[in-house]
């Protein structure tokens, strides 16, 4: 089955211009409808708020002329801050449940933007629900995930993502599994002998299988690496999160993979 909704976060940043022609893409590979969010800001967080409503509109125009272009369906979603009470994170969660995957861009740490968290795309793994396609803020990717890299540690999380990212599996001419274990060997993998890539191989998938026991990289640096060796134009996989100072946050992993991706990639928690 394919993707059938997407969702798109929508602003006037330079990096909206390959969030959505990532969208867009994976739009047209999946033949689905894609839905643009955009979320106004409350007044004290711009300089200009009379401005506000002239930039939405901006924002729409620009995103129904590119899916018009791409010849898609699509849909536009406008949600003020302050007549809502629903700020940008909690509003792009709410609105993914309705969705069957959400479309964001990477936290540009040298850009900031007070409109914009830096925490958004953690808050969107861990709050929406549903998988999140997060893009790196530099570079180009106009691509069609034909080559997907699968990282795979057992428990909910990667089983999450592996089944969320089917409809994208499915498509690819290539798809890489690699089974991470820690460094001295994983308990998991020693108290059973089943295989994911066993049970990939009956959707009829092009795989690779590989185990890796992690040396003295960590986890994130080694899937940066394979990802550069492999060529991937996706990464899968899934996010685990840990409790701090009473709030949830990301394991250390997928902070890593915020951080430092390179392409983008797909996480479930």
């Amino acid at each position: 089955m394919n993707l059938k909704d997407i969702l798109v976060h929508i602003d006037n940043r330079p990096t909206c211009d390959s969030r959505l022609k990532v969208a867009i893409q994976l739009a047209l590979q999946q033949q689905s409808q894609l839905t643009g969010i955009y979320v106004i800001p409350r007044p004290h967080l711009v300089a200009h708020p009379h401005n506000s409503q002239k930039l939405a509109e901006t924002a729409q125009q620009l995103f129904k002329q590119a899916t018009d272009t791409a010849g898609i369906s699509s849909e536009w979603i406008c949600i003020d801050s302050h007549k809502s009470g629903l700020d940008l994170p909690n509003a792009l969660n709410l609105h993914a449940h309705y969705h069957d995957l959400l479309v964001i861009s990477q936290t540009d740490e040298e850009a900031p933007d007070h409109t914009i968290p830096d925490t958004l795309p953690e808050k969107a793994v861990l709050g929406s629900g549903r998988p999140v396609l997060i893009v790196p803020y530099a570079g180009k990717f106009d691509h069609n995930y034909k080559r997907v890299l699968m990282a795979w540690r057992g428990g909910p999380e990667s089983s999450r993502a592996l089944h969320d990212a089917m409809p994208v599996l499915r498509k690819a001419d290539q798809v890489k599994v690699i089974s991470v274990q820690g460094r001295g060997g994983d308990e998991a993998y020693q108290s059973h002998e089943a295989d994911i890539c066993e049970h990939m191989a009956r959707y009829q998938l092009p795989l690779v299988c590989e185990k890796r026991i992690i040396g003295d990289l960590s986890v994130g640096d080694m899937l940066l690496n394979r990802c550069a060796e492999f060529g991937a134009d996706l990464l899968v996989m899934g996010a685990t999160s840990r409790s701090r100072r009473g709030h949830q946050i990301l394991g250390e992993t997928g902070q890593h993979l915020l951080k430092y991706m390179t392409a983008p990639v797909l996480m479930s928690h």
